[in-house]
């Protein structure tokens, strides 16, 4: 009986191990230059923050309007010339996840903005959050929430898409 619970153990572990690796992948494989990013009603990515100073600074930092690029239907401003240099050559390794919506709402099936204050930076990925307590949220079962939300995500980006061409 205890190796059948021991090998019960061991293949739920690595099921859950798949999914999870499929997961990353698949929220990878979605960003393309169309992809949807929340912005502001000026069309500027995440609020002004500096999408690449979550990575090397280490913290959330406003961006300069003077050091500016545009991707994926926004423009996005940087804190230096190199930050925005940084982005321009790999958009995709430093774009927040789910177009920077919260990923909480995103796996409950909607969107909802997010505060560029209230992030987590797991695995190489940046998640922006609506509020401290949905950032808890996130953090209480990530695995999760992270399987639910890229299962939404493609379904929810159509929409938003489809949102922004009518608009």
């Amino acid at each position: 009986m205890q190796n059948a619970a021991r090998n019960l153990l061991i293949i739920s572990a690595i099921v859950v191990s798949l999914f999870g690796a499929l997961s990353f992948y698949l929220a990878s494989q979605d960003y393309v230059a169309n992809s949807v990013i929340f912005d502001t009603s000026k069309n500027i990515a995440i609020n002004g923050y500096d999408t690449v100073a979550y990575y090397r600074q280490k913290e959330p930092t406003i961006g300069d309007p003077q050091f500016q690029a545009d991707w994926a239907g926004s423009t996005w401003y940087f804190s230096s010339r190199e930050n925005r240099d940084i982005f321009v050559d790999a958009p995709i390794n430093y774009a927040p996840q789910y177009g920077g919506y919260d990923p909480v709402g995103i796996s409950k099936g909607f969107t909802n903005p997010t505060d560029p204050e209230i992030y987590t930076l797991v695995a190489g990925q940046l998640y922006l959050h609506y509020s401290p307590e949905y950032k808890e949220h996130w953090e209480a079962d990530r695995g999760t929430n992270l399987i639910l939300a890229n299962s939404n995500w493609a379904f929810l980006r159509d929409q938003l898409l489809a949102q922004q061409q009518n608009n």
